[in-house]
């Protein structure tokens, strides 16, 4: 047998409840639950779930939030910078041999292209993302086609 906390959604051992008591360490909210309940919910939750409580102060799996806007802004600027290391990365190369003089025609007009995207990828306006539905369609420009 297990107990479980509603406030610290966790469980504690049955046998243990005296120590946690001694201790003063046991929320006041405790009720006994079996073996299974705590091994159903002391795992992993389930995809979009979270663990919460139902009305009967039993464990249950929930739906997670939908993220808040500034999450999403948030998780959008992650890509973007991810992105644009990705480019600056592809381009190095390039940069060097346009330096040295040594840049074909076809890799010029490549790196022109890739410098274009990454100015792009840099005036990106978050602002439109609102909800997951906004931050679903947001348009990304395409990267260039690299020659190799």
């Amino acid at each position: 047998m297990y107990l479980f906390s509603k406030t610290t959604l966790g469980f504690y051992p049955a046998a243990d409840k005296q120590a946690y008591i001694s201790a003063g360490t046991l929320p006041d909210d405790v009720i006994e639950v079996d073996d299974n309940v705590r091994d159903t919910y002391n795992a992993q939750a389930p995809v979009g779930k979270k663990l919460d409580v139902g009305s009967d102060g039993m464990p249950v799996w929930t739906d997670l939030p939908a993220p808040t806007a500034s999450e999403l802004i948030a998780q959008a600027k992650i890509k973007q910078t991810s992105l644009l290391t990705a480019a600056k990365n592809t381009i190095s190369v390039w940069q060097s041999e346009l330096l040295l003089g040594i840049i074909s025609d076809a890799d010029k007009a490549t790196l022109t292209a890739w410098i274009s995207y990454i100015k792009e990828l840099q005036a990106l306006d978050f602002s439109s993302i609102t909800d997951e539905a906004s931050y679903v369609v947001f348009v990304w420009p395409d990267a260039p086609e690299s020659s190799s």
